[in-house]
Formats: C-alpha cells, structure tokens, sequence
C-alpha cells in the first residue's frame, strides 16, 4: 500500500506484521502474509500530525485522490461492505498560484492563425518583464501588451518588452495579456518555446519557461509516452514505458529522470520495485532495494505521471548520467 502526505515523511508506525519505508512524500507499507479474497486488510498507521494524507495506491490502483482543496473522501477498502460514513473532510494545500511561470492557452483559431492567452501570476512587485519565443516556421505576431516585437531568425524568433504602462505590475495579481499569430494558410505552426523574464521592483530578475521544447530526438524506444486509457484522472495523466538495453554490470540501477512541461503531482511506478519522487516539474525513479543489472538485459518501467493541471509534454530524460531526450 502506498500512502502519499502533503509534506515529505521520514518514517511512520503500522501495526504488527506490517513494515514501512519512506522516501519523500510517499511511504509503502508491506507483509509478508497472504490475503484471501474479499479479505479486510486493516493497517493502523501513525504519521506526524503536521501532515496530511492526499492519496493511496494498492497494487498501483488508485483508492483515493485528494485535489489541493476541502472534499471528502471514503476510505473503506472492502467492497463486500455497506458503505460506510464519509470521513471526515480532509484539506490539503496545492502548489502556490503564484510560483507558477504563466499559463499559455489558444482561445481563438482560423485557417491561417490564432490568437493566445498568457495569464502571468505576480508574486512580488514588477518593474519589467520580457518574453522571448521562437516559432517552427515565420509568423506575423502580435503581443498586445509590448512594445514593438523585434524579430530575428528569418521571421521566427521574437523578443517583447513591457511597455510603461504594463511592465509594473502588483504582487498578488494576475497579469493577462495575449497575442495573435497569423501565418500561411495550411501550414502546421506551433511555438516551439517560450521563456519569461520578471524583475522584481526590489531588485533582482528570475527566468521560466511558458512553453518548453518538446523532447522530439529522444533515442528510438527509450521512452513511449500515451494518455492514459485506464486508471486515474483521465484528464490530467499520462503514462509510458521508459525502456533501455543495459550496456554493463553493477549492482544497482542509475536513476531515471524525466522532466515534463508541466508540474507534476506524483509519478506511480512498478509495483515494490521502483519508486518515484517529484519537484516540480521533474520526476526521479529508483529502486526500492539494490537490483543486479546484467550487460545485454532489457530494462522496462511501467509509469503514470499525474499532473497538478493539464497533461504536459516530455522536456528532458536522462538515464544516470547520460542525456537521452538531447543527444
């Protein structure tokens, strides 16, 4: 049984015949006793009261999912019983809205263009801000809030400065503006990516990406990627398969990292096996106990990245050492 808490857990108490480990976030209980069918597990769990539970996992299935706000969550894991009281409400906190880079949407398309929205959460007093972006092929675009774009790369690379009036913006706002983009009827346009720069009234600037570049010369068959067609909140999941051949021996595996455009909740990996901790929008799976990889043997691990917002897209892979999205 995984249990997954609000903050990361160094240890817990379960009850006899059970045993814990914890690394981040998430701890997984065992036994070693068998299970009949329909039979009750009850497992007594003690973890620190600062904390809160925000989801369970048995055998890799979902038993409840608690979103960063107040709602109500029936626990029972017996299907032969009635259903009984609703427990009590549990309130877990989300990621802070305004740590967030910004969130780019298109809200308007036409045969030769579109339009897009940027909301820009302000986490403390602006005195400028800067967008760069680039294109996969030329455009004639229009950022409502800057001043006049200065193009570069044929036609494909753009830089936007705020203007007097924009570039100053209050802390605990959301700044909103967008854009319009017109190009040749037919074609396939797409940004490629897209970075913010935000500096602080204080002093000092920070940099983020809007849209990162997708990972498209990742190494054939290191990593499929899918909507999830079965399992946990369709709309904000993805799974895959990360595969590799193993090219020596040791006796243990290098960790995998994935990186993905969005931020993601938690990472479900195999089952006992391997185990994932998240930041963000990075993800880092390790076994569990040491595993003895051998020279020429396939590698395969099943997972599910469930996302905070929408699904986002593969930015970066690296198996140990090596860069396997970018090489």
């Amino acid at each position: 049984v995984t249990v997954m808490f609000s903050d990361d857990v160094e240890q817990v108490e379960v009850g006899e015949n059970f045993s814990a480990s914890c690394t981040g976030n998430e701890c997984i209980v065992s036994s070693e006793q068998g299970v009949g069918i329909n039979e009750l597990i009850i497992i007594d769990l003690k973890y620190p009261s600062n904390t809160k539970v925000v989801g369970v996992l048995f055998i890799g299935q979902e038993l409840c999912d608690v979103e960063p706000e107040q709602m109500r969550v029936d626990l029972s894991l017996d299907p032969t019983q009635e259903p009984g009281p609703t427990s009590p409400a549990i309130t877990t906190e989300g990621p802070d809205l305004f740590d967030g880079c910004a969130k780019y949407e298109i809200v308007e398309t036409w045969r030769n263009g579109w339009k897009g929205n940027l909301s820009i959460p302000i986490k403390h007093d602006t005195s400028k801000w800067r967008i760069d972006a680039e294109f996969n092929k030329p455009v004639v675009a229009d950022f409502w809030a800057g001043l006049p774009e200065r193009w570069s790369n044929g036609g494909t690379r753009v830089v936007v400065l705020g203007q007097d009036w924009s570039a100053t913006q209050k802390a605990g706002t959301f700044f909103v503006t967008g854009f319009t983009a017109n190009h040749k009827e037919g074609a396939n346009v797409y940004i490629k990516w897209m970075k913010l720069k935000k500096c602080w009234a204080t002093g000092g600037c920070t940099t983020c990406d809007i849209v990162k570049e997708e990972c498209s010369s990742r190494r054939a068959g290191a990593i499929s990627i899918s909507k999830v067609k079965n399992g946990v909140a369709l709309s904000k999941s993805l799974s895959g398969v990360f595969a590799t051949e193993v090219k020596e021996c040791s006796n243990d595996m290098p960790p995998v990292e994935i990186e993905f455009s969005s931020r993601v909740k938690r990472l479900i990996v195999g089952r006992g096996r391997y185990q994932a901790s998240c930041s963000k929008y990075k993800c880092t799976i390790s076994t569990t106990k040491p595993i003895k990889m051998v020279a020429g043997t396939q590698l395969k691990i099943k997972f599910t990245a469930v996302f905070w917002e929408k699904p986002g897209k593969l930015v970066g892979l690296n198996y140990g050492d090596e860069d396997m999205c970018h090489d």
